[in-house]
């Protein structure tokens, strides 16, 4: 089933959105011409960045409700194969904007007949192939908009009707170039995001049951296949490693240029590339399911909606509709002459804003995720931009997330009865510390025993019974729940520990303390110079934790962070956040774990590193690589992109105003008008695909 929003319907005239139309990864012309073999279609219109089609068609031989039958009930991979087999017979056809300036430029033979050929057949001409304006006009005065393609459409009519018939003419052929050219920069930025997707052409051995390998196209893998893969090959589905060894280069998705080296077990991508050995991999994910395809869903997903910046200038750029007919009109009034209104009508700020914006941030959120960084929203790039406190998270975000056990403490049981207890009731889950006591056990050729009824406390702890005895495994604070008695002595050596930097967790039997696990957290390596930099920035770091207050301090005074919170609950982290937000402050938090997702939610901009856990990676507004230095790259970034934006929308509407007030005193001609107002867009669109420079 393919799903599918109606978004207006109009005799003659549908609009579909969904979000499947988002994702496709094919030319534009393609998925105009699959629609348009449909009987009755006179004209399909596709818009990838904001997913919607438009179907322009004969109600007296489209049938409009089995066409949206047979949507419904087209599966999502029959619709992506069909697409996949049209693919090579589109791609050599023109495309509309094509089309369009091809014709507009045959439409000035005419002109060079001109002696032979009245002003109104000219003028008839022009105005036909003016039909792609004509039609953007209507289609705006049917939503009730007044905007540029009014402006247009309205110099295009003046000059054609009021003898001026090349001036209207040169306005069509500006705009039929202008609109193909924009057509080139924007698929010139989506160009490096089909790179991506480039390994779905390729073809894959899959390995047969008799053992025989078998060549076929990649996009035709199943789950569950098993295929090889030889150096030089780019793996072409996610999955395990079943057999054999090698270097695997991860740079498409890591940005990470060191390759990798895999052995079975390990995971392996789809679009990465083994530079050396050979791999047998269990294909898990395929198509639109594979990583890389959620990163390029997400990358698309950044220009879904305008960003606040956008939008005060398409509104600025709108309210200014209204006055440049005033002027024009003024001017023609003052001046009796035609080409003065013309010439004032063709100027407009609104274009430039709405193509340069969304190339921008495309531009830039692409040119991040080559570095592993991944930005869910061009709104959220443009917050970031602003941020000025960063609330941070310890465990996985300050430390390297693997902690190592320091110290066994037998009180009244062993040091291997309290590791092998303490192992029993961590086995199956998946938290660091848990994995650093069930690794120790591992080592030690430990035989867990059965652990039955348990309850796992977030960020405290997790009890359970083990042979018939209830056994408790948790925090100072889970004690302090379950009011366990702590000696003086036990407290006393807890607080030694303490001031060691090592985290304790205490080991009850029947509610009396067996025993002690401690155990520290290795601080990242990069983390203290990072902490400096936001500081050098001016910006204010805060330090976030469950920790008790020794330990929160120390690390404090390790890493230079002058503000911290100790002993922290996950709702409290989120509650810290809010309460920066009502003072006014723009808030990042920055964590990856289970417990940070409340606190991501609510931040204006939530950052998870790339090696949190599922839900703090779904949660987060920003996914950055296994380092901290990514986080001062993708501040970078976006007020690269934000100074970018100024910089266009500057030029925007000082070159347009020049324009305008020479339009309006009779110093710039229509044709000279449409020159500047185009010329302007596409330039500004070819600097905003530039690459931006990493700082």
């Amino acid at each position: 089933m393919m799903p599918y929003q109606i978004e207006r319907l109009a005799p003659g005239r549908i609009k579909l959105f969904s979000f499947l139309f988002r994702h496709l990864h094919h030319p534009k012309e393609t998925v105009e011409g699959y629609f348009a073999r449909f009987k009755g279609v006179k004209r399909a219109s596709y818009s990838r960045v904001s997913g919607k089609l438009t179907l322009e068609y004969d109600p007296n031989t489209f049938d409009l409700v089995d066409f949206l039958s047979r949507l419904e009930e087209t599966s999502r991979e029959v619709f992506l194969e069909d697409l996949s087999r049209e693919r090579p017979k589109e791609a050599k056809e023109k495309t509309e904007a094509q089309r369009w300036l091809t014709l507009a430029t045959l439409g000035f033979i005419p002109y060079l007949l001109r002696g032979m050929v009245p002003n109104p057949v000219l003028a008839g001409v022009t105005l036909l192939l003016a039909k792609p304006i004509f039609r953007k006009a209507l289609n705006s005065l049917r939503e009730k908009k007044l905007d540029v393609h009014f402006l247009d459409s309205s110099a295009i009519l003046l000059a054609g009707l009021s003898g001026s018939p090349f001036s209207a003419h040169t306005v069509v052929f500006l705009l039929a170039l202008g609109d193909y050219l924009s057509e080139r920069v924007e698929r010139k930025a989506y160009a490096q995001i089909e790179k991506l997707f480039s390994y779905r052409e390729d073809m894959a051995w899959l390995i047969t049951g008799n053992g025989q390998a078998l060549r076929v196209r990649a996009i035709e893998l199943k789950k569950g296949d098993l295929i090889a893969v030889y150096a030089g090959e780019k793996i072409p589905a996610d999955g395990v490693v079943y057999d054999g060894e090698a270097l695997v280069n991860q740079a498409s998705l890591t940005g990470e240029s060191n390759p990798v080296h895999k052995k079975v077990g390990d995971k392996v991508y789809a679009g990465t590339f083994l530079e050396e050995g050979k791999l047998y991999v269990q294909v898990e994910s395929v198509g639109e399911e594979t990583v890389v395809a959620k990163v390029v869903h997400i990358i698309e997903e950044s220009v879904k909606e305008p960003i606040g910046l956008q939008k005060k200038a398409e509104e600025t750029a709108n309210r200014f509709v209204a006055p440049t007919i005033g002027l024009g009109l003024v001017s023609l009034a003052l001046s009796g002459q035609p080409n003065r209104l013309t010439s004032t009508l063709i100027i407009d700020y609104h274009t430039g804003v709405h193509l340069t914006t969304p190339i921008t941030i495309l531009s830039h959120v692409a040119h991040l995720s080559r570095f592993g960084i991944l930005v869910k929203s061009g709104s959220k790039l443009e917050r970031l931009s602003k941020v000025d406190i960063f609330v941070m998270d310890k465990t996985g975000t300050l430390t390297i997330g693997s902690p190592k056990i320091e110290d066994l403490v037998g009180l009244e049981a062993s040091e291997e009865e309290v590791l092998l207890y303490s192992a029993s009731l961590e086995q199956r889950l998946t938290h660091p510390v848990a994995r650093a006591i069930l690794k120790l056990a591992q080592e030690r050729g430990m035989e867990l025993l059965p652990r039955e009824n348990s309850q796992y406390h977030i960020g405290l702890g997790i009890e359970g019974d083990i042979e018939g005895v209830k056994y408790l495994l948790g925090s100072t604070r889970l004690m302090q729940r379950k009011r366990i008695k702590i000696d003086p002595q036990v407290r006393e050596l807890v607080d030694r520990y303490h001031s060691e930097a090592k985290s304790v967790l205490y080991l009850v039997r029947n509610r009396k303390i067996i025993g002690l696990v401690t155990f520290r957290d290795p601080l990242r390596e990069e983390a203290k110079d990072v902490i400096a930099e936001l500081k050098r920035r001016g910006k204010r770091v805060i330090l976030c934790t469950g920790d008790n207050e020794g330990i929160a301090g120390y690390i404090a005074r390790e890493l230079g962070i002058d503000e911290y919170y100790s002993r922290v609950f996950p709702a409290e982290k989120a509650q810290i956040v809010e309460r920066l937000k009502k003072d006014g402050r723009v808030v990042s938090f920055v964590g990856d774990g289970v417990n940070d997702s409340p606190a991501l939610s609510v931040s204006d901009v939530g950052i998870s590193l790339r090696s949190g856990t599922d839900i703090a990676i779904e949660v987060a507004d920003v996914v950055i690589g296994d380092s901290l230095w990514h986080l001062v790259d993708v501040m970078d970034g976006a007020e690269s992109a934000i100074e970018r934006l100024r910089l266009i929308y500057g030029t925007n509407s000082l070159i347009n105003t020049v324009g305008l007030i020479g339009s309006a005193v009779g110093l710039v001609s229509p044709t000279l008008s449409a020159l500047i107002n185009n010329g302007t867009t596409v330039l500004l669109s070819l600097f905003a695909i530039k690459k931006p420079k990493r700082r």
